[in-house]
């Protein structure tokens, strides 16, 4: 059985499909449709004629991901299987080849290669398209303009722009055949530098890794939080938490209070110290200059915040034997403040309209019926953005 890590072979055909169009005109510039969707960045791609179908643009990925169910309805040629890491652990995924590709009306690709997963992607998005897509072309992600734009033969002079040195990186813990480097860069946590991974597919502004979160002070029972699960490839990487942490420092732009999803102990995302997702991502046009491995930043003009989201019960469910059972109550929620504990059961709901009595709008009122050991009484509380 064949096996390659996720995006093995991509950077040579981007490179390659890319460059024929440009040699015969000098200077110019491949450009791609990209837009907002619900919080993420997403590129409409065709596949042999067929689509287009939405892909997230997830540069904190190695490797470029489909829909297990579209893979097989295209009837896309399998190519053996992939071992890969995620924040679950590692998993074996199968691996496909996509013919005559074209992303965002604009680039286009003879050959791409694809893992399947099955499903994940939210509603509309049928893919990701991995960190090779600006790290192996000089290109712009410009989420302002709406555009991807490539420049094979290099991009011109960058003005207004913050540089960020050796921020294009391979990354040795993803597979030895890894092919597609990701971004990396500083940014400053209550007064704490952190390494971390640039990625426009993790929907929060900032996450940290277990270990720095104690470190900073910010894994503390007394600070209020509320839980949050990690999962993605491999897996659930346990219940973590989201806090606020004082202010931010990031490509010389402040932010004050930024929402941190601290993960948890058994999270198994590795070699970096955390993560800068789109929250914070989307206020700058992102530049690559893979020459000298750089990336340079440049804040927009107008860049509209996107919303907070987080739990705003404070509670974390779960289901045991057909037991709907409290794992975690944050501390300075509402839940807390009714007298919810862990181990409570919530009882008279399954475990899916459970799940959506404690989810939706601020001011939604909550009313529970809470049992330990022979008692049960009636708990309500209203939805409140405690953080």
């Amino acid at each position: 059985m064949q096996r390659r890590d996720v995006l093995s072979g991509f950077a040579f055909t981007l490179i390659a499909g890319l460059a024929r169009p440009v040699l015969a005109q000098q200077g110019r510039v491949i450009v791609s449709k990209i837009a907002l969707l619900d919080g993420r960045v997403v590129m409409p791609v065709t596949i042999s004629g067929n689509g287009p179908y939405l892909f997230l643009l997830d540069t904190g990925g190695a490797g470029s991901l489909i829909d297990a169910k579209l893979a097989r309805e295209l009837k896309l040629q399998s190519t053996g299987s992939v071992r890969t890491r995620g924040v679950g652990g590692q998993a074996v995924l199968g691996s496909y080849t996509a013919r005559d590709v074209i992303f965002g009306g604009g680039a286009r690709q003879p050959v791409v290669s694809l893992s399947a997963i099955d499903g994940g992607f939210g509603p509309r998005v049928r893919g990701s398209l991995a960190a090779g897509i600006l790290t192996t072309v000089d290109s712009d992600l410009d989420i302002e303009a709406g555009e991807w734009r490539a420049y094979p033969d290099g991009r011109p002079e960058r003005v207004g722009f913050v540089k960020l040195e050796r921020a294009i990186r391979s990354n040795g813990t993803l597979g030895r055949n890894a092919a597609s480097p990701r971004l990396y860069g500083d940014i400053q946590v209550n007064g704490m530098v952190l390494d971390c991974l640039l990625d426009t597919g993790a929907p929060g502004a900032i996450s940290i890794s277990y270990d720095n979160a104690r470190r900073l002070g910010l894994w503390d029972d007394a600070r209020p939080f509320t839980p949050q699960a990690t999962s993605g490839i491999g897996g659930s990487g346990g219940i973590g938490r989201i806090v606020r942490a004082d202010n931010a420092l990031f490509a010389g732009q402040r932010f004050d209070r930024p929402l941190v999803l601290l993960r948890g102990p058994s999270d198994g995302a590795r070699g970096h110290d955390g993560i800068v997702g789109l929250s914070m991502l989307r206020g700058f046009n992102l530049s690559t200059e893979v020459r000298t491995r750089s990336l340079w930043l440049q804040p927009h003009s107008d860049a509209a915040p996107l919303p907070e989201r987080y739990g705003m019960s404070g509670l974390w469910l779960d289901d045991k034997d057909g037991e709907i059972r409290v794992a975690v109550v944050g501390t300075g929620s509402p839940a807390s403040a009714a007298g919810i504990q862990v181990g409570d059961r919530i009882a008279g709901l399954d475990f899916r309209s459970a799940i959506a009595s404690i989810t939706g709008p601020p001011g939604k009122s909550v009313e529970l019926s809470v049992a330990n050991g022979d008692q049960t009484r009636s708990v309500r509380f209203a939805l409140t953005p405690f953080l």
